[in-house]
């Protein structure tokens, strides 16, 4: 009895170590930049998501791979998982996207990096 309760603490305390990393979004733009530059959703990220087809009802407007993007507090909490900007940037380890079409470019990758670093303004 003594082994088996010894071991299902040990794989608790495994399983719980294994938590998800997707928690935490890094940014890399210099904070100074960041704040030099007034990105909003409404002004500017609806736009490129919508110009770049993420947002349509054949993507992530219609939850696409688990994300949606139809409006701000749909493409928030998208934003707020590492893999949304992972992917934006064609990093290894997720799918890049878009999916169908060239990579942002890096102007359009730092003003998502900019909106998320600095708390994603409506």
């Amino acid at each position: 009895m003594k082994k088996v309760l010894a071991l299902t603490t040990i794989l608790i305390a495994l399983l719980s170590a294994c938590g998800d990393d997707d928690a935490v979004v890094t940014t890399n733009q210099p904070q100074d930049l960041c704040d030099s530059i007034d990105i909003t959703y409404t002004n500017d990220i609806a736009a490129i998501l919508e110009n770049a087809g993420c947002s349509g009802v054949y993507c992530h407007g219609s939850g696409t791979g688990g994300f949606t993007m139809n409006d701000y507090e749909t493409t928030k909490a998208s934003a707020e998982n590492s893999k949304f900007l992972m992917a934006i940037k064609h990093e290894i380890s997720v799918s890049p996207m878009p999916k169908s079409g060239n990579k942002l470019s890096d102007e359009n990758i730092q003003k998502i990096e900019c909106w998320i670093q600095n708390g994603f303004k409506e």
